[in-house]
């Protein structure tokens, strides 16, 4: 034999396959090969791999089996046993591993007749280190020649003899089976993948399919399923059988046999390949996409091609000197391929389709397509994912845990699935996916979960699962508002409640999720029955979670109000406002919140009153639950201290949760007895109850100190004890069960229970012993008991011995005994119910019992019934003094209504001193305002504190008697700080002193400025505000300074004060605002200060406003900061700044230096061409030379551009040539004419340019016009042509016949022919005689059609005289006319355009009137305005004149000549072009001048304002102010400009309001609407106006009676039209409708309304924000009906500033927990005659001051309108004008 060479695999490279990419590089040796003569007496026989990988074993000659780590290192090693202790010549064929992971299992074939499988058992530790024990053996009568155990199959290993059976060993029996037999040696046998079946390879060829009976496969168990063309020893099977023998062909079978691909290797080896011998070993790898088959010297790979459905070929592994393989196996995951050869040689290979880092922390290795091992660099164990569905894993990413921030979770995708993992469990799982991979969302706040958000859809996924555990749609996927729990507790021990047994969920299917359906309703869904449960809210809810178990739902809203719903009985409970922070405690039902500065902890969360309450002084962080310790961390904001909570009452309520009483119990006997852990003893007290434990709840019901249940409960167990001695069932025992039944006070059901036992004696004795006795009679009564009737007169005499008069009188009129009974009430002293049985029963008689009840109810001072009864008698004055003497002053008003009219006032006086009396003064008002008590209801309102009503009733009286009420309320507001109310008291009582004093404490400069301006001199006040602002400045309150600088127009001292202490920013503002000429100057000096300073940063900031950002450059690089430089200009200036601040760096550094700098900056390339721009060659040389050589050349050719551009053509000549340019020198040369050096450089180094150099020569002879010298040129260069084609372009046609006949004869037929067609173009010579001659000539031959075309070849320009050319013209139109008609209106068509194109218009028009075209006639005349001619030939054709005058007055109008067309009477034309032009002016001026009408002044007005609507913007106050002056249009085409109109004007914003007078264009556009309203009216057939006209009218009406009302001081007035203009929301803005609304019963007081109104104001800014309003709530307006719900969202705010939002923002939170205010509507019919009213639609007419209903009392109506008579003259008081005609009007009383 060959001596052994022991194979080189020290530079073994990378294997890379061609189809897949499969990556195989050698990684380590485990067995070196044997030395001597025979090293094939160590050959390997068999390899395979444990399960989770984490062992190899490997046998060779020697049996035995050695066992190898998952690092390669050797662990153990044992011998096998011979069969029947028979001599060690035996070989070990085969060995397999068990399949399952749990069981330490190998199986041994042995050539002796046995199967032998080894366990390893006692092994604290590892499951591998224990010792060693055959468990199964299988022996048989033939060698065992192979072996496999299938996947799946873990009790089952099959194997093959060498007769030809295949057998499987059941090691549950012991027992071996034979599958089938073929009767021929078995040489191979393989498992399929998924270990449904095996292949059997024998000696025959044949191959053998066998599948297993829960396969599911169809056809029979076994059959042959094909004849391979060798003895395949290489047999396996993955996604195909592979089988390959000793013919060197390797081929790949189907499931059933079918022959998929061939390779045949029995030929000529390729070059540098080994010669293929006999295939003797394959293994496909885990997931069946690659094999490796063994070969001597070397070993074949072939991956399947997914794409082409097909195997390919890879690259032979060739290793010299290895020998035959004998054995190989893949491990399990796919990543190493252990190869065993003849001479004992093991080797280890890694194996991949590609490997990279991610994130630099873990290595990802595709071992296939479809799997990947993840590991951590800083770790040998690996994690796998694999495709079960054997797609091709496209993308991996790993994310962290939100919680340690460490990375745990693994997120692949395939075409059709996604893959998850959890790093930290090893838990995979695989679903069906159809996502992009691009747009899903993952969230791992669950511990067991993954949860995907991907197109509205979330999906959550158990780890270890391969199904979607729920799906559900949700918009809100923040982790506050999902919670997920998933076996996070285990199952209750115990039931709730016997009689209402929970069902819990079973272990290991508690699967909760909670989420958002929408911002207000919460879903509780369960994952595993699908069941699910809503919570609606009415407001926006931003906090959920579930607790650990379920079954309780935490969530916080808006408000900040936390809410506690449990799942189980459906029920929702309030448990803290203002909550900023809210957690569970893990793994326990207790709470811990945050409120404002308290720590708040629910241990017992089923008794939400009963919470702990610690103050902190921080906020809440987190909670940490650790070593049998619960802390809660507050962030104290220097430091985070923690807080320890009582873990005894936190275990008490997880045991109670758990139904764990033993456990409760022993917690609170360990306890201190404490109100808290009282509660806790009534709690398991009540569960131990509810649950039968009688014998506990007797234990806590001692610790309570309740003795007597205590006692009860004894004995009731004692029954209990007694009952189970007799074999029943406690609960279903009639005593103990009645017993239990009377302790938990249900008397009725144990009463059902023993009534169903019989027990009615038991039943009465029961009710009886609880003194029960009416309900004994009952029980007595209803079973028919003999003692019924003896009972009830028992019982009736008790209650007469023991003084119940009013049981007995209740027994007696259960009887029908009406009198007894009304003696009796009498006597109990009760004729309150003697009255009621009276009027129940209308019992009229005897008269003296009537009267007796009477005086009884007025004894007992129970007036109000008294007088009930009295009005009941008829005694009506009776009545009406008993009610009044029981001050029920309303019944009192009703019965006066109806028959004491003349006593209602001074009732409704004596009602409201009776409410002052007992200070129920808000309700005094009102009825002192009834009676017309108007200065108690005044004083009734301040006593009250009802300012603003006590302010509106001030107002209703004359100055004088409400001077001292506004003195009051003046000081009242001034304490408030409401200083315009308190400004309006002080003027209203002449007291304008206190009024600036007020001001002036206050702060409020401008309001104090502002009423001093009455009553001081302005240099008084200059001064006042000067001293104070100096005040405020020493005084550090810089703000208030600036305002009172302003105030008095001071700026620049506001400027120098921000400047004196450095407050730069704020000086900047108003030097922008105020003096926006110094404002550069400005930034210029503060950077020259900073730069001084060295504050270079903010320096540069200046510099960079001040437009000086190279003096920021030139800082930098003074300062020797040269990348800050270039920061600057390159964000300044751009790149090629940047470049050249990094290029004057390089300079600065010089060298090596500054071309190392411009290498790191990447400016190297950037910087030589700058140089080269620049001039400074010398420096770019040097840079290209030391770092850049391909750059040399490049500098040497701009260098030479350079020097040619300087005329040092010598110099430049040599840079060309080294940069390798000659033919630039040459072009150089060529272009200064130097034809001497050009054709020497050209000779010398670019001999193919020296004919161009000639015919540039010629080229300039040829420009120089010497011909000779240039044609001599151009034949030297060979160029003829260019000397032909100099001629013909020079007209040297003789030149250019003898140039063609000498050096280009076959041109010479074309340069004659371009010669004749040159002398026919320009006829003889080119002269009007020329043409004329020769078109003659053709006439005197009678070829009038050529000479025709003679006359028409002259044309302009070559005939310049126009004269002539129309006289050679008309020759062709005379030639056509007489000889030629069927050409004549052609010709004269051709010379009508030609006569035109000259401009000869009337000469063309007389043409073509001759041929009879008029109307073409005409239009020619027109288009060359020659307007004389035009009408000369229009003169008999009236259409014709009238087109020509038309035309003639399109020209006017097109030339805008407005005063001819004045001239000839358009009027209206001349209108037009002056709209056209728009100006405007003018138009006006010339309308008034010509005295139009009003329709054309109105159309005008029209255009005009629909031109100033769509300007927008301030343009509105013209468009209005236009239609007021000029008169509005009143055409419904103009209904859309109006609608835009209105819109504007309506929908402008605070800012534009305050840039324009608001008021009064509201009040001139509400005046143009009208005008129209009553012409549109007048038009109309049936006197009605447009809806959509009138709506905007109203809208405009109402707003100007706001503004109007508001003026004259009429606030609630005016707040009633800001509520009337809700209804018209749409056309005025919604936001803007609900905060005037608001905001103006804020001033009138009705808080109520006001944090209604704004509150909604709120919603919509926060919609417009979010640009959706599907959010907002409509329950707070849904009986509003005058409230649109369905108008547009406005796409600005009404306030654009953020700050005033939020102030109206913080108003509306600060009132909505003020529990004074009602936070709600009035229903419809409590809203009549209050403010509310105007919210609801009604039947009643509607008031054309306020638009509220009217009532009839107070209708009135004048000018064709209606009106509440109080506020229309309440208005016209003030205005003295009609607020719907405008007309003079007085007050109608």
């Amino acid at each position: 034999p060959t001596p052994f060479k022991r194979p080189d695999l020290s530079n073994l490279p990378w294997f890379v396959s061609a189809s897949s990419a499969m990556q195989l590089r050698h990684s380590s040796t485990l067995m070196q090969p044997a030395e001597g003569s025979t090293p094939w007496k160590a050959k390997v026989t068999a390899i395979c791999f444990a399960p989770d990988n984490s062992r190899m074993a490997v046998v060779t000659t020697d049996r035995i089996v050695s066992i190898y780590d998952e690092n390669g290192e050797r662990v153990d090693k044992f011998s096998t046993k011979p069969n029947d202790k028979g001599p060690k010549n035996y070989l070990v064929r085969s060995m397999s591993f068990c399949p399952d992971p749990a069981q330490p299992k190998l199986a041994v074939a042995q050539s002796d007749n046995i199967v032998f499988v080894y366990k390893w058992t006692g092994a604290p530790d590892s499951i591998w280190e224990g010792k060693k024990s055959i468990c199964n053996k299988f022996a048989g009568t033939s060698p065992v020649t192979s072996l496999v155990w299938p996947v799946d199959h873990p009790f089952e290993v099959v194997y093959g003899l060498a007769e030809g059976k295949v057998k499987i060993g059941q090691l549950r029996s012991n027992k071996p089976q034979t599958l089938y037999n073929a009767e021929s040696y078995v040489v191979a046998l393989a498992s399929s993948p998924n270990g449904t079946g095996v292949v059997s390879a024998h000696l025959d060829g044949s191959i053998f399919r066998y599948n297993f009976p829960d396969s599911n496969m169809p056809g029979p168990a076994y059959t042959k399923i094909c004849t391979h063309t060798s003895v395949p020893y290489a047999l396996s099977w993955g996604r195909s059988i592979c089988a390959a023998g000793n013919d060197q062909v390797v081929t790949f079978y189907d499931r059933d046999g079918g022959r998929e691909r061939t390779f045949d290797y029995s030929g000529e080896p390729a070059k540098g390949m080994p010669e293929c011998k006999e295939f003797t070993v394959a293994s496909f790898n885990n997931t069946g996409d690659s094999v490796a088959i063994g070969n001597f010297d070397c070993f074949y790979t072939f991956s399947y091609n997914a794409k082409a459905d097909s195997w390919d070929e890879n690259e032979v592994k060739v290793v010299e000197n290895m020998y035959s393989i004998t054995a190989m196996s893949w491990k399990n995951n796919g990543s190493s391929l252990a190869v065993g050869t003849l001479c004992g040689l093991l080797d280890l290979y890694d194996a991949c389709i590609r490997r990279y880092t991610y994130k630099k922390v873990f290595e990802l290795t595709y071992v296939s397509p479809s799997q990947v091992l993840i590991r951590k660099k800083s770790e040998k164990h690996s994690n796998m994912i694999k495709s079960k569905f054997g797609q091709e894993i496209t993308k991996v990413n790993i994310y962290a845990d939100p919680e340690t921030k460490v990375d745990r979770y693994v997120v692949a995708h395939t075409d059709e699935s996604l893959l998850l993992s959890d790093l930290e469990t090893g838990k995979f799982s695989e679903i069906q996916w159809h996502g992009n991979g691009e747009s899903e969302k993952y969230f791992f706040d669950t511990l067991n979960a993954c949860l995907v958000s991907y197109a509205g859809e979330l999906s959550v996924i158990e780890y270890g699962s391969d199904e979607v555990l729920a799906s559900v749609r949700t918009e809100h996927t923040s982790s506050h508002l999902l919670s997920v729990r998933i076996n996070e507790r285990p199952p209750r021990q115990g039931e709730d409640n016997p009689d209402t047994p929970r069902v819990d969920d079973e272990e290991g299917n508690n699967k909760k999720i909670a989420y958002l359906l929408d911002t207000q309703t919460v879903c509780v869904k369960n994952m595993h029955t699908q069941a699910s449960t809503t919570i609606n809210h009415d407001i926006k809810i931003d906090f959920l979670e579930l607790n650990s178990r379920g079954n309780l739902l935490l969530f916080r809203d808006k408000r900040r109000v936390l809410h506690l719903f449990d799942v189980d009985s459906q029920t929702r409970t309030a448990l803290l406002n203002y909550c900023s922070y809210v957690q569970w405690v893990p793994g326990s039902d207790v709470v811990v919140a945050q409120n404002r500065n308290n720590m708040c902890v629910w241990y017992n969360i089923h008794a939400p009153d009963q919470v702990m309450v610690r103050e902190i002084k921080g906020d809440i962080d987190g909670i940490e639950r650790a070593n049998g310790k619960t802390e809660v961390l507050v962030d104290e904001t220097v430091s985070v201290s923690s807080y320890v909570l009582v873990e005894e009452l936190i275990d008490f309520g997880t045991a109670i949760d758990d139904r764990d009483y033993v456990k409760a119990m022993q917690i609170l006997e360990g306890m201190e007895f404490t109100p808290q852990s009282e509660a806790m003893w009534q709690q398991l007290q009540t569960m131990c109850i509810d649950n039968w434990n009688l014998k506990m709840a007797e234990r806590c019901s001692a610790a309570l100190g309740d003795v007597s249940r205590a006692r009860y409960l004894r004995k009731v167990a004692k029954l209990a004890d007694e009952a189970k001695e007799q074999g029943v069932d406690v609960r279903d025992h009639w005593q103990v069960r009645s017993k239990m039944l009377e302790l938990k006070k249900q008397l009725e059901m144990a009463e059902d229970v023993l009534i169903a036992h019989n027990k009615v004696d038991e039943a009465i004795t029961m009710y009886e012993d609880l003194l029960l006795f009416n309900e004994a009679l009952e029980v007595a009564e209803r079973r028919n008991h003999p003692d019924a009737e003896n009972k009830r007169r028992k019982f009736y005499q008790y209650l007469i011995d023991s003084k119940q008069q009013e049981s007995a009188a209740l027994m007696k009129e259960s009887e029908g005994e009406y009198v007894q009974a009304i003696n009796l009430y009498l006597e109990a002293g009760m004729p309150g119910k003697a009255a009621r049985v009276i009027g129940d029963n209308n019992i009229t008689q005897p008269s003296n019992l009537l009267e007796s009840v009477a005086i009884a109810l007025e004894d007992a001072d129970m007036n109000e019934k008294a007088g009930d009864f009295y009005e009941r008698m008829g005694q009506r004055q009776r009545a009406l003094d008993s009610f009044i003497k029981g001050h029920a002053f309303r019944k009192a008003v009703e019965l006066a209504r109806k028959h004491f009219p003349n006593q209602v006032v001074s009732l409704e006086e004596s009602w409201g001193d009776h409410l002052v009396s007992i200070n129920q003064l808000d309700m005094a008002i009102n009825h002192f305002m009834e009676a017309h008590a108007q200065s108690k209801a005044i004083d009734a309102a301040l006593k009250a504190r009802q300012w603003s009503k006590a302010l509106t009733l001030a107002d209703q009286l004359d100055v004088d008697t409400a001077r001292p009420y506004y003195a009051e309320l003046a000081e009242h507001y001034a304490q408030a700080k409401q200083y315009k109310e308190a400004e309006k008291c002080y003027v209203q009582c002449d007291d304008h002193n206190k009024a600036v004093e007020m001001w002036t404490s206050a702060g409020e400069w401008e309001n104090a400025h502002r009423l001093a301006k009455s009553y001081l001199p302005e240099s008084e006040i200059t001064a006042l505000y000067m001293e104070n602002a100096s005040k405020m400045e020493k005084s550090q309150k810089f703000k208030e300074a600036e305002k009172l600088y302003l105030a008095v127009d001071k700026p620049d001292h506001a400027i120098a004060m921000y400047k004196r202490h450095r407050k730069f920013d704020t000086m900047i503002k108003l030097v922008s605002k105020y003096r926006k000429e110094l404002l550069g100057e400005s930034h210029k000096y503060l950077a020259q200060q900073l730069e001084m300073e060295g504050n270079l940063r903010d320096a540069e900031e200046h510099y960079a406003s001040a437009g000086e950002w190279l003096a920021a450059v030139n800082m930098y690089r003074t300062n020797d900061q040269w990348e800050e430089a270039i920061r600057v200009a390159k964000f300044h200036g751009g790149v090629s700044a940047s470049k050249r601040v990094a290029y004057a760096y390089a300079l600065h550094l010089g060298g090596s230096a500054g071309a190392k700098l411009l290498s790191k900056l990447s400016l190297l390339e950037p910087a030589i061409d700058y140089a080269m721009e620049s001039g400074a060659f010398t420096h770019a040389f040097e840079l290209a030379r030391d770092s850049l050589p391909k750059k040399v050349a490049e500098v040497h050719l701009k260098f030479a551009l350079y020097l040619e551009d300087e005329e040092r053509f010598q110099e430049a000549e040599q840079e060309f040539v080294q940069a390798s340019k000659p033919r630039e020198a040459i072009e150089m040369y060529i272009h200064q004419q130097s034809w001497s050096d050009a054709l020497r450089v050209a000779e010398q180094y670019d001999p193919s340019a020296v004919t161009d150099v000639y015919a540039a020569q010629g080229k300039a002879a040829s420009e120089r016009e010497d011909w000779a010298r240039a044609e001599e040129m151009f034949v030297a260069a060979s160029k003829p042509d260019l000397a032909l084609q100099m001629y013909e372009q020079s007209g040297q046609w003789q030149d250019a016949v003898r140039v063609a006949q000498r050096h280009l004869p076959h041109k010479l037929n074309e340069v004659q022919l371009r010669l004749q067609s040159a002398q026919a173009g320009m006829g003889t010579g080119g002269s009007k005689a020329d043409y004329l001659s020769k078109g003659r000539n053709f006439e005197k031959n009678r070829k009038f059609g050529n000479a025709i075309d003679a006359y028409l070849m002259a044309k302009k320009d070559v005939i310049r005289n126009v004269d002539d050319l129309e006289e050679i013209w008309d020759q062709a139109v005379r030639v056509s006319r007489t000889n030629m008609k069927d050409r004549y209106m052609q010709v004269v068509r051709e010379v009508c355009s030609r006569l035109v194109s000259v401009r000869k218009f009337e000469s063309a028009a007389e043409l073509m009137r001759e041929a009879d075209m008029l109307d073409e006639a005409v239009s020619i005349a027109i288009s060359g305005q020659c307007w004389e001619k035009a009408r000369e030939l229009a003169a008999d054709n009236r259409m014709l004149s009238g087109r020509v005058e038309s035309a003639f007055q399109g020209h006017m109008v097109k030339a805008e000549n407005t005063s001819g067309l004045m001239e000839m009477g358009h009027t209206g034309a001349a209108l037009d072009v002056l709209a056209q032009r728009g100006d405007w002016d003018r138009l006006w001026d010339t309308a008034a001048k010509e005295r139009v009408g009003p329709e054309v002044l109105q159309k005008y007005a029209g255009i005009r304002v629909q031109q100033l609507v769509d300007d927008g913007g301030v343009k509105y106050d013209e468009a209005v102010a236009t239609l007021i002056e000029h008169g509005p249009p009143t055409s419904a085409a103009y209904y859309d400009m109006y609608s835009a109109l209105v819109a504007g004007v309506l929908g402008r914003d605070q800012d534009q309001e305050k840039k324009s007078d608001q008021a009064k264009v509201v009040a001139d556009l509400r005046e143009v609407l009208y005008t129209v309203a009553l012409k549109l009216r007048s038009n109309s057939t049936d006197g009605k106006l447009d809806r959509e006209f009138e709506n905007l009218l109203m809208a405009t009406h109402y707003t100007h009676m706001m503004y109007l009302t508001r003026k004259h001081g009429l606030k609630e007035l005016s707040s009633r039209c800001a509520i009337t203009l809700l209804r018209y929301a749409g056309i005025v803005p919604t936001d803007k409708a609900f905060y005037v609304a608001g905001t103006a019963c804020k001033e009138v007081g009705d808080l109520n309304l006001a944090f209604m109104l704004l509150n909604r104001f709120v919603d919509l800014i926060e919609a417009i924000e979010e640009g959706d309003m599907s959010g907002i709530d409509n329950s707070d307006f849904a009986e509003a009906t005058n409230v649109p719900f369905d108008t547009p969202l406005p796409t600005y705010f009404y306030i654009p500033e953020h700050d005033a939002r939020e102030e109206v923002r913080d108003w509306v939170l600060s009132i909505c927990m003020d529990n004074n205010i009602e936070q709600k509507l009035p229903r419809q019919g409590e809203s009549e005659n209050t403010i509310y009213a105007g919210l609801y639609t009604s039947s009643k007419p509607t008031c054309i001051v306020t638009g509220y209903p009217i009532p009839s009392r107070d209708k009135l109506e004048v000018n064709n309108s209606i009106a509440s008579k109080k506020d229309w003259n309440a208005l016209v008081s003030k205005t003295e004008q009609c607020p719907w005609t405008n007309e003079t009007a007085s007050p109608m009383w």
